[in-house]
């Protein structure tokens, strides 16, 4: 498929070409018999290129749709495939998670069936009993908005299993998550009702009366894979809240009846409402400069943090922890001596702690993470066993490395020494290489011995006092090019044939604040070949356009795993192919492209030099700069496609060369006014990327035409007149 990009291309000289839409994937499960050991179900898909599932108990969290697709197991797709598992525990609830996806889109629905108990006999299900989907939220959002915009008080709920991003000025969806939205209408104010949401039953309805709730534009649920949202539509149903509960039982417009249960604080209040005075301002001891990966561990998955004369081990379960990702939450200290932490709950661990070159121990703590994007704020309050409490702070990217420097290059090591039992109860050998660089690697007493190092995993770096704990390494005496080191955190992965034949590499971060990769591949207690680390062949790159798009290779470097690829200096992008496609580029535009050759083997290449080059793209078809001037193009019935973003209130529509961009004052179905006066009213208005310079008219989103944009307004004194080939919700 990639192979054929470039003729692509050239078909797109051809305008009258028809072009195959590809509609977003579907996926829905039925639940069945349940026995004491087995369940059964059915998954219907539709439009789908693959189809998997996972069952997994529910109280082991929910995977997502990419670990469905990752590990689980196929069913037919484009059918009603029946799925049977088997060897189950009895009278335990499980998760039932499919996932499909095709080059659109990908989509995962679940469910939730129990197993039968020991001697009860299995029944089968009622007719009309079950919900099509029953969803458990984890977070509520309440926005209250009073009564300003209706004749009854509006309480605006979200409920999800991830919440929102959040900050001082905006408010959006995270990437993959789903979100119930319920706009909720109270006879009785927030002030009465100690804010919080008031107890009652809201049955669905168009209008704004108090007991009801909302089946307009805001009666909606979303289920966001990956950044692609699928909507269901409220076509009915109620809300009933108590005290701390809500459970909204809604049959949407495709008829699936879908059931969603909150049970936590429905409390909102701002200011001088809280019910608890607000916890003291964190002022940071320390603060971060790195947060970086450090792999998987018993206790969870860790990262090494580290800043001015400190450092310290932080493990997070695995369930809410990725190399570039951390749930946003509170997390509170446990010991480390639990085996198995990571099954654990909204807790974390500490394990090697310095301070000033010093070790301390950790007896409690708390961790509190929030996030914009991929940029974290994370405050740690350790309470030291010396009497200290330690307040860490770290605000930027997780496991960014920073600018790697000429002399942080690889460094391969040729001859490792056998093994010598010493009295921090592990085993040491001594590694260098011709050139002269050496280390003093411990390895805890269950893995290493004389002769060899029994492991397929990885390793955590910790100190030599605590390195006879299985998964543990330590590092002395590091030398480089005749300069010393000492290292504060680091990770290694290490593979062995069971017979004294090992290869690892190594990741050390020392105290100077510099990182570098360390290597050794052979036979343990002698000398092996190689050690010179060989720089790999610089791509030569070129670029061929077609119109606002470009495909750029090089020829294949023996030895690469990958390349790493830069636009114009800021858009990085790594592919395993000799050649990457770029589209929707500006048109008449010079853009500079460097690849960069990344070593399969650390031990034995190291990243080539970059290959750039250089191409323009075509002039626009439609003439002018992108913007205001059409070329004398008529856009009177014109045929495009929509698009709403409902976070930044954005509505696009475009034809695959022209583009319309209008910002909304706020997101309603109506009739929007172009810079009118009205309560729908259209504040900005881009073509192409280029402000328009005049714009008048209307752009209707309404129901009653089933959401699709329809225009006829003047924008640059060019008059656009058509419908949307889609609906926007």
């Amino acid at each position: 498929m990639l192979m054929a990009l470039p003729l692509a291309f050239v078909a797109c000289e051809t305008p009258n070409e028809p072009v195959d839409e590809v509609k977003n994937p579907t996926v829905a499960i039925t639940v069945g018999e349940a026995t004491e050991t087995s369940i059964a179900f059915t998954i219907t898909s539709t439009d789908a290129e693959e189809v998997k599932y996972l069952v997994v108990e529910s109280a082991e969290g929910t995977p997502t749709a990419t670990e469905v697709l990752t590990n689980g197991t196929a069913a037919e797709a484009n059918a009603e495939a029946g799925c049977y598992v088997a060897e189950l525990k009895a009278a335990t609830e499980y998760t039932i998670v499919a996932a499909a996806k095709n080059t659109k889109a990908v989509v995962k629905a679940e469910a939730k069936m129990t197993t039968k108990g020991s001697g009860e006999e299995p029944e089968p299900p009622t007719p009309g009993d079950e919900f099509d989907v029953t969803f458990t939220a984890q977070e509520a959002h309440i926005e209250y908005y009073g009564d300003q915009y209706s004749a009854a008080y509006n309480y605006y709920v979200i409920l999800s299993d991830v919440g929102m991003n959040l900050t001082e000025t905006s408010m959006s969806y995270k990437e993959n998550g789903v979100y119930y939205l319920l706009d909720l209408y109270a006879a009785d104010a927030a002030e009465n009702n100690n804010y919080t949401v008031p107890n009652g039953t809201y049955k669905a309805a168009t209008s704004s009366a108090a007991g009801t709730f909302g089946l307009g534009d805001y009666g909606a649920g979303l289920n966001i894979v990956e950044g692609v949202p699928t909507y269901y539509i409220y076509a009915d149903g109620e809300v009933v809240v108590s005290d701390d509960k809500i459970v909204a039982t809604i049959t949407m417009e495709d008829g699936a009846k879908h059931q969603i249960t909150y049970e936590g604080s429905l409390f909102f209040g701002t200011n001088g409402d809280e019910p608890n005075p607000p916890a003291a301002e964190f002022e940071a001891t320390h603060t971060a400069t790195k947060w970086l990966w450090g792999g998987a561990s018993s206790y969870g998955n860790k990262y090494a943090v580290m800043g001015d004369n400190f450092s310290i081990d932080v493990h997070f379960p695995a369930k809410y922890a990725s190399q570039t990702y951390l749930e946003q939450q509170s997390y509170t200290w446990t010991s480390t001596t639990w085996f198995g932490y990571n099954d654990f709950d909204n807790e974390f661990t500490t394990r090697s702690f310095k301070v000033e070159g010093t070790d301390v121990a950790v007896d409690a703590g708390t961790a509190v993470v929030t996030a914009t994007g991929d940029e974290y704020h994370i405050e740690l309050t350790l309470e030291g066993r010396d009497g200290f409490t330690y307040m860490i702070q770290y605000d930027g990217k997780l496991d960014d490395k920073g600018e790697v420097v000429d002399d942080n290059a690889p460094v391969a090591f040729t001859y490792m020494s056998k093994g010598t039992y010493n009295s921090y109860w592990c085993y040491q050998y001594e590694l260098k290489n011709a050139k002269g660089d050496s280390m003093i690697l411990y390895i805890n007493d269950t893995q290493g011995n004389e002769s060899n190092i029994y492991s397929d995993d990885s390793f955590i770096w910790t100190t030599r006092d605590y390195c006879y704990y299985a998964g543990d390494f330590s590092t002395y005496g590091i030398t480089i090019n005749g300069m010393s080191y000492e290292a504060i955190s680091g990770a290694m992965v290490l593979t062995s044939d069971g017979a004294g034949t090992i290869e690892f590499t190594m990741t050390l971060n020392f105290t100077n604040g510099t990182s570098r990769e360390f290597s050794f591949a052979g036979k343990i207690g002698q000398e092996n070949a190689g050690g010179e680390v060989t720089k790999l062949a610089t791509p030569s790159v070129a670029g061929i356009v077609a119109g606002n798009s470009a495909t750029v290779s090089w020829q294949e470097i023996a030895g690469a795993a990958n390349y790493t690829v830069t636009l114009n200096g800021t858009d990085v992008k790594t592919v395993n192919t000799a050649y990457i496609t770029y589209q929707n580029l500006e048109y008449d535009t010079t853009y500079t492209v460097s690849v960069v050759a990344n070593p399969a083997d650390a031990a034995v290449n190291s990243a080539s030099d970059p290959g750039t080059a250089t191409f323009t793209t075509e002039a626009n078809p439609g003439g002018g700069e992108g913007g205001g001037n059409t070329g004398g193009e008529s856009f009177e019935g014109w045929v495009f496609d929509a698009s709403l973003n409902m976070g930044s209130k954005l509505v696009t529509l475009t034809d695959g060369t022209h583009t319309v961009v209008m910002t909304l004052n706020e997101v309603a179905g109506g009739t929007f006014y172009l810079f009118g006066n009205g309560v729908l009213n259209v504040t900005e208005v881009t073509v192409n990327g280029v402000a328009a310079e005049s714009a008048s008219g209307t752009m209707e989103m309404s129901s009653s035409s089933s959401y699709y944009i329809v225009l006829d307004c003047y924008i640059n004194g060019v008059h656009y007149t058509g419908t949307s080939n889609n609906p926007v919700v």
